[in-house]
């Protein structure tokens, strides 16, 4: 072998120990690498998987927070309406056994049990001394507006409530599909734990079941109803012997001053004629001779006009609808109706002032001109009857 080819053996020799050299570097490296590489992806694995499922899971927290925020305003506003509702009934009990006028704790109830049971209409009925039951209602119309509606026996039983059913004709369903479908009566109790009468609601088209908690709130109504009437009763009998003169049994004068204002009202709102007779008893008084000259009064009086004793024998008679014509036939009537029969001693004369309401006139300057017309027909030489014509 020559030295050239000896030199080219360990050249080639040399290289391929170098290669061999380099794969084993390659080797370790790629081992290397590979042991890091998966230790990298699984510390960042979950960085990027946040970082990739981040809006679904935004997306999700949002929906959860607005889910929960609309869930508690909800309660809230519930919350809220409960109070509001809690108020608004302390206030109606409050403004019902705050109320003495009869007409206006009858409207007030009727009014709250209606919006409390979320009825159609409602009525009270009440037992009234020896006389008919009291009847009020709302919603009802004048058909279905009797007692007879509520079918219960005269003293109820032991019963709550009593739930009441209608039940119609097929042609009386076509020809009236509103008519009432449902109600409940719950009783009226006084002061004492008597029955003093029944609340009632209706329900139309549909029949209604009421609740244990709403029958309570009708309960506490109820309840709160009797004392109220029996104030409301106490006060329209007080102001009724104030407005009676209590010798003749004729209205008072406080009672004829409000006639006064309300029928002049009236006339001017319907264009009528209105008249006022004011006359005095020229006879010795005493309480027998008022007391008969108020019956007389009263008999001879139509069914509409209005008679009282203002005092010391002094009458007034309001007659509505009614002219100086009207009103001078009256007189006439009156001294035959009256004197004749008051059994005074000589001649009773009935002096009596005549007006009739006028464009300027209103309640006080009417009864004024009365009284002047009546003075006039009290003087010595005065005529018969003292007339105060309309201008």
């Amino acid at each position: 072998m020559s030295v050239w080819e000896e030199s080219t053996t360990w050249i080639a020799v040399g290289a391929a120990g170098l290669a061999l050299l380099a794969l084993a570097l390659a080797l370790v490296v790629a081992v290397r690498v590979g042991r890091v590489r998966p230790r990298r992806e699984k510390r960042t694995a979950p960085a990027e998987d946040a970082v990739a499922g981040d809006p679904d899971g935004e997306l999700r927290r949002a929906r959860d927070d607005a889910a929960r925020a609309h869930e508690e305003a909800r309660r809230a506003r519930e919350e809220h309406e409960r109070a509001r509702s809690e108020l608004r009934w302390l206030r109606d009990l409050g403004e019902i056994g705050g109320t003495v006028d009869l007409e206006g704790v009858l409207a007030r109830a009727l009014e709250t049990a209606t919006r409390l049971g979320n009825a159609a209409a409602a009525m009270i009925v009440l037992a009234h001394d020896d006389e008919e039951p009291l009847v009020a209602t709302f919603g009802l119309s004048p058909a279905e507006s009797s007692r007879d509606l509520l079918g219960l026996p005269p003293e109820g039983g032991q019963a709550r409530a009593v739930a009441l059913a209608y039940r119609y004709t097929g042609v009386e369903e076509e020809q009236d599909e509103f008519r009432l479908r449902s109600g409940l009566a719950v009783p009226v109790t006084g002061a004492a734990g008597e029955r003093a009468g029944t609340l009632a609601l209706f329900w139309r088209r549909v029949e209604r079941d009421v609740g244990d908690e709403e029958l309570a709130r009708l309960e506490a109504l109820t309840s709160a109803l009797g004392p109220a009437l029996e104030n409301a009763f106490r006060f329209e009998e007080a102001r009724r012997l104030a407005e009676l003169d209590p010798v003749t049994k004729l209205h008072s004068r406080r009672y004829l001053h409000g006639a006064l204002a309300r029928e002049c009202a009236r006339a001017r709102r319907y264009d009528r004629r209105l008249s006022l007779v004011l006359t005095r008893l020229d006879a010795p008084l005493s309480n027998e001779v008022l007391a008969r000259a108020g019956e007389r009064l009263q008999a001879a009086v139509r069914g509409a006009d209005v008679v009282s004793h203002l005092g010391d024998g002094l009458f007034a008679i309001l007659l509505p609808e009614s002219g100086l014509g009207d009103a001078e036939r009256l007189c006439r009537r009156l001294r035959f109706a009256v004197g004749p029969k008051l059994r005074t001693n000589g001649r009773l004369r009935l002096p009596a002032g005549i007006v009739e309401l006028r464009s300027d006139d209103d309640a006080v300057s009417l009864l004024a001109r009365g009284e002047s017309a009546l003075a006039r027909d009290e003087e010595p030489s005065a005529p018969e009857t003292a007339v105060g014509r309309p201008s």
